[in-house]
């Protein structure tokens, strides 16, 4: 092959879980192919994009299944051959079944949603497990200031973070088995302390604190901080009925936290009872809650899983769990050859991580700016939110984030192109 394969990488959102997935993808298979990363929020609103894109790329990865209505106008005939990423399933909708109906692969996180999506698709398009990673070098124990994230001192503290949002989705993240945990343990742990990471959980910390929990609510954690809060945790408590990674897990485990989580996800493989963390069949307050107790009570036992804990997502790099899109993208990249040449593309195409960068400072702008309109965050937390998403974007990367916005010529991209506006 005379030229890069291009492969366009459409995740739901930029900047949290899938975005960061998409990230990785590209950090590990920069060399071998050319990557855009293109988050669904921005080509969404910029449908002249997606035109230009897709005849002139060798195949599409939807990082998120949502992502794949982008292209539901398309002839089928014209699409570049599709991969989708369905990480977890809670319910089977129609957009999932778009999704696999305009794939020639689909991606998932673990051998059990494998044979959950294979059923589904009766064999006719391939299903490959691409686990979750873990940065191990950013995830990593961390010297933790007294006070921190709200703890008073001498406490045994659990701890989760997620955002309350996400507990909408059919009651997925077990918020019910989490407060009935959490009120069990009070009474068996005189100094428990319990920290809600993550949005949206004032109302319940409140609720608690009535009942007399020492408990506190830290609102949007940064990304920079997640490495201290999960060392300031005891135990990282996850109590979710559905799950693809889950990643928290994978992070709190790299910070040498003790586990105790629900059997969902990538769970099952990777925890070891008693060994490397503690797991407990869906609602299962009673056997979530003697997990706690037992590493409340045991020091020296939580001391020694919190070391194995590290030592098993080690293994777990990006590097290596990624590793297994290769031969997916490999097939995707045949497949488009016989439908003869791409199209050349447009030149701004030819940088193509400059593009992703700014397309994901797009979407980051794009994310704040429609949460603060909506009410749904003020303009002093929208400019700390946007703080931390741009925190290592050169700063012309975020201009040309935003002259993607307003649509601009995609020429703006190009070194010395021109700059003519398109309207708004």
């Amino acid at each position: 092959m005379s030229y890069k394969p291009r492969i366009l990488l459409v995740p739901d959102m930029g900047w949290w879980v899938i975005g960061e997935m998409g990230k990785q993808i590209v950090s590990c298979f920069r060399d071998e192919y050319d990557l855009y990363l293109m988050p669904a929020t921005l080509l969404a609103r910029r449908p002249d994009l997606i035109q230009e894109l897709v005849p002139a790329v060798d195949a599409i990865h939807c990082i998120s299944y949502e992502t794949v209505e982008l292209f539901g106008n398309y002839d089928p005939r014209k699409l570049p051959p599709i991969a989708t990423w369905i990480h977890h399933v809670t319910t089977w909708n129609p957009v999932q079944q778009l999704a696999v109906e305009m794939s020639s692969a689909v991606t998932t996180c673990t051998n059990g949603w494998k044979d959950y999506i294979d059923e589904r698709v009766g064999g006719r398009i391939p299903v490959t497990v691409v686990p979750h990673g873990v940065d191990t070098e950013f995830f990593c124990p961390t010297v933790v200031k007294p006070g921190s994230f709200g703890i008073p001192p001498d406490r045994f503290v659990v701890g989760f973070l997620g955002s309350k949002g996400s507990d909408l989705d059919y009651g997925r993240k077990g918020t019910g088995t989490l407060l009935d945990v959490i009120r069990k343990a009070a009474a068996c742990i005189p100094n428990l302390h319990v920290v809600m990471g993550g949005p949206g959980w004032e109302k319940e910390a409140a609720d608690l604190r009535a009942l007399g929990v020492s408990v506190n609510s830290t609102g949007f954690v940064r990304k920079a901080d997640l490495p201290a809060l999960y060392s300031a945790l005891d135990v990282y408590l996850l109590t979710s009925r559905v799950e693809g990674g889950p990643c928290t897990v994978f992070e709190s485990m790299a910070c040498e936290t003790a586990v105790v989580s629900t059997r969902v996800g990538a769970v099952p493989e990777l925890i070891v009872d008693g060994v490397n963390g503690w797991s407990a069949d869906v609602d299962d307050s009673e056997g979530l809650l003697a997990a706690i107790v037992k590493l409340a009570h045991f020091p020296d036992s939580r001391t020694a899983i919190r070391k194995r804990a590290r030592s098993t997502v080690l293994e777990r790099s990006w590097a290596v769990a990624l590793s297994p899109l290769k031969g997916v993208y490999d097939n995707l990249i045949q497949q488009r050859q016989t439908m003869g040449s791409r199209a050349p593309g447009p030149s701004w195409m030819n940088e193509p991580g400059g593009l992703s960068r700014a397309s994901c400072a797009a979407d980051a702008l794009l994310t704040v700016y429609t949460r603060v309109r909506k009410g749904s965050m003020n303009l002093t937390k929208g400019v700390r939110m946007l703080h931390e998403m741009l925190n290592d974007q050169p700063i012309v990367d975020i201009v040309k984030g935003a002259a993607m916005i307003r649509r601009y010529r995609p020429e703006l991209f190009v070194r010395g192109g021109a700059k003519q506006s398109l309207g708004h």
